[in-house]
C-alpha cells in the first residue's frame, strides 16, 4: 500500500514543478503495478486529477488486458495450491501399493512383456501376430514335409503325372514357411526390444485410505504465499 500511495505523491510533486511528461510516466508505472489505483479528488489537486484520468483513458485497453491476465493468473494459482493440497492430504491420507515387475518378463514373447508393463493393446498385439506367423509356419512345413513323402531318397521328385505340381506346392510352402518364420523372429524382436524399452522395475497399482496416527489426528492444512503449512488442533 506504501509504494503506490509514494507513487501517487510523486507524480504529484513532478506534475506540481512542470514535468508532465515525467508525471504521467509515474502514473502509468503505478497503473501497471495496480490496474485499479484510482486518485481521491479531495487529495490532489484538479489538474493533477484530470491528467491521471487522462492517463488512465490512454492505458484503458492494456489496463483491461492486465487485469484479465492477473485474475487467471490467480485463478491458476488457486487451482494449483487447491490441488497441492489435495494431493498432501492424499499422500498422507493413504499409502501406496506398489508391484514389482520381473526383468525377466520382458524377455519372454507372445506379449507377456506388455502385459508385464500393464499395456493391454500392445500385449494383445504381438500375441496374436507371433501367434500366427508361428502358427502358419508350422503347418506350411507340415504341408511342405507331407508334398515330399514322394520324393527318392535323394531328395528329386518322382516324375509322374503330378511330379511338377506337388514340386510347386512344396516351393511355395518352403517360401511361405520362412516368410513367416521371418516375420516370427522380427516381431519377437521388436516386441522385446519395446518390452524393455518400457519396463519400470516398479509401478504404484493403486492407493487404499489408511487412519492417521494418533499423533497426527486434526491435522489442518493452510495456504500461505511461500508454499503450504500445517498444524495440528487440539487443546493444550
Amino acid at each position: 500500500m506504501l509504494r503506490p500511495a509514494a507513487r501517487k505523491y510523486l507524480a504529484a510533486s513532478l506534475f506540481a514543478e512542470r514535468h508532465e511528461p515525467e508525471a504521467r510516466a509515474e502514473i502509468a508505472t503505478l497503473l501497471r503495478e495496480d490496474p485499479r489505483a484510482r486518485l481521491d479528488p479531495a487529495s490532489f489537486e484538479a489538474r493533477f486529477v484530470r491528467l491521471y484520468d487522462d492517463v488512465v483513458r490512454t492505458m484503458e485497453p492494456e489496463l483491461d488486458r492486465l487485469l484479465v491476465e492477473r485474475a487467471q493468473a490467480r485463478r491458476l494459482e488457486e487451482n494449483t495450491r487447491d490441488a497441492r493440497r489435495a494431493l498432501a492430504l492424499e499422500l498422507l491420507g493413504s499409502e501406496a501399493r506398489v508391484e514389482v515387475v520381473p526383468r525377466w518378463q520382458t524377455f519372454v514373447p507372445f506379449g507377456v512383456g506388455q502385459f508385464a508393463n500393464r499395456q493391454t493393446g500392445l500385449g494383445a498385439l504381438f500375441l496374436s501376430l507371433e501367434t500366427t506367423f508361428l502358427l502358419g509356419s508350422v503347418t506350411t512345413a507340415i504341408v511342405d514335409q507331407s508334398v515330399q513323402s514322394t520324393t527318392t531318397e535323394a531328395g528329386v521328385f518322382v516324375q509322374d503325372t503330378d511330379g511338377d505340381r506337388r514340386a510347386n506346392i512344396a516351393f511355395a510352402m518352403r517360401v511361405i514357411n520362412w516368410t513367416l518364420l521371418s516375420a516370427f523372429v522380427a516381431t519377437t524382436a521388436i516386441g522385446i526390444w519395446q518390452a524393455n524399452d518400457a519396463w519400470v522395475p516398479q509401478r504404484v497399482i493403486n492407493r487404499v485410505p489408511r487412519p492417521l496416527p494418533p499423533g497426527l489426528q486434526g491435522l489442518q492444512f493452510s495456504a500461505h504465499p511461500g508454499g503450504f503449512g500445517a498444524s495440528l488442533l487440539g487443546t493444550f
